[in-house]
């Protein structure tokens, strides 16, 4: 009879004297109101039981992640707000709009190197931000595709159990989670956050173009202790053609202005053009244009070859003329620039292996790679 046999009940005829003259009689009655098989139950509690494990440990990790994205905001507005402060102080010591980098002020330039380094904090605050957050949008995207996959196989499991539709119980619709508008304001954060990454990049990347790297500040040091055991040679300031002990001390020269915080810093991505044109019983036998090597504070370097004759030097509307022996070869000479504000341009050449054939030449440490100047010891 199948699973209908448990809807009917058998009664002996014996046991019920008043009931027909049949040795047994067979009556049916309602069936009660009972669950569904063992089967179709263990399959929704299992079903139930995933679904709220998936959900605490997602929850979990969730909750963990809004707790350090909660530290990560703090920590921005904390030092977005002392930010402002250095900005405030900055903008009442300015008389005028020179970037606070290029100031005569020591303490207006302390004051912008202090802001670079607060930008730089907030960046790498606001980029971990904005991953947490991009990260909570992504994790709520795939928790709703989930949700939405695990409600159609529950719905398919469930439909499988084969119940009569008087049997079950009927319960509360299982509840989802509207993480739509969550998601939404997210998204928002991390595109106003990523607007604030881009303002900051720019700043950053103004500031570049004066301030020196730690690394470039680390080599002026170096070459300054360097400097303080070296004999210096005097030579008048208005000398352009330098021997190799001369050459040496110009050097250190530079070296005491890039460690001196009395003097600004300069723009680094602007270079003057250098014009050499060289002639040989008056005949041109060389002709280079080039960009001088910014190394801060308004000084310049480079390495050239210059061949024997008259040479002439010209950078913006200055001139200098050299005369290199018409017997000589050609040589590699290093040049360098001095051009302050308010001052004429500084200019000396002196030739490399003059200058490294000294005892102890200055080769300081802030010299830019590519010269490759080395002393005969290495």
């Amino acid at each position: 009879m199948g699973s209908s046999a448990r809807d009917l009940v058998l009664f002996s005829s014996r046991s019920l004297g008043t009931i027909a003259d049949t040795p047994a009689t067979l009556y049916m009655r309602p069936a009660p109101n009972i669950l569904p098989t063992a089967p179709g139950r263990y399959a929704r509690c299992l079903t139930c039981a995933l679904i709220l494990l998936f959900s605490v440990q997602a929850g979990g990790q969730s909750a963990d992640k809004t707790k350090i994205l909660q530290q990560l905001t703090e920590e921005r507005l904390m030092l977005m707000a002392e930010l402002d402060q250095f900005q405030n102080t900055l903008r009442i010591l300015q008389s005028d709009d020179t970037p606070p980098e290029e100031s005569t002020n020591p303490a207006i330039r302390s004051l912008a190197v202090q802001v670079v380094k607060l930008k730089e904090q907030l960046i790498a605050v606001t980029e971990q931000e904005v991953t947490l957050l991009q990260q909570q949008i992504i994790a709520a995207k795939l928790k709703t595709d989930t949700n939405r996959v695990q409600k159609i196989d529950t719905t398919v499991a469930l439909a499988k159990i084969e119940t009569r539709p008087d049997d079950s119980i009927e319960g509360k619709p299982l509840r989802t989670y509207n993480v739509d508008y969550a998601r939404e304001r997210e998204a928002k954060n991390v595109e106003r956050l990523h607007a604030l990454l881009e303002n900051y990049y720019t700043e950053l990347q103004e500031s570049a173009r004066v301030l020196p790297t730690a690394g470039e500040l680390a080599n002026r040091e170096i070459a300054k202790r360097a400097a303080e055991s070296l004999t210096r040679i005097p030579f008048n300031i208005d000398k352009i053609r330098l021997n190799g002990a001369e050459g040496s001390t110009s050097l250190l020269l530079i070296t005491q202005r890039l460690t001196d915080s009395r003097i600004p810093e300069s723009r680094r991505d602007i270079a003057p053009i250098i014009t050499i044109k060289t002639r040989l019983f008056d005949t041109l036998v060389g002709s280079e244009s080039r960009s001088l090597k910014p190394v801060g504070k308004n000084h310049y370097i480079a390495k050239i070859r210059l061949q024997p004759g008259d040479t002439s030097i010209g950078i913006q509307s200055h001139h200098w003329q050299i005369r290199l022996p018409s017997h000589a070869n050609a040589q590699d000479f290093l040049i360098t620039l001095y051009s302050p504000l308010d001052a004429p341009p500084e200019l000396h050449i002196f030739a490399v292996d003059e200058l490294l054939a000294q005892d102890a030449p200055h080769i300081p440490a802030w010299l830019p790679a590519d010269l490759d100047l080395k002393t005969q010891q290495g």
